[in-house]
């Protein structure tokens, strides 16, 4: 698994990015996470999602 980092957008000579994750099918569906609000936070070197 990998972060991407990806163009969002460009206005000018400003470039804007986002950060794309794929996540297991089966992960995502047992955590029940799909179209919810999460919590992003970083724990030393982990990142933690979890439902808000």
């Amino acid at each position: 698994m990998k972060i991407m980092k990806v163009i969002d957008k460009k206005i000018g000579d400003t470039i804007y990015y986002k950060y794309r994750i794929n996540l297991p099918i089966r992960i995502v569906e047992e955590s029940k996470f799909e179209g919810k609000t999460l919590e992003i936070k970083l724990d030393g070197k982990k990142i933690i999602i979890s439902k808000k």
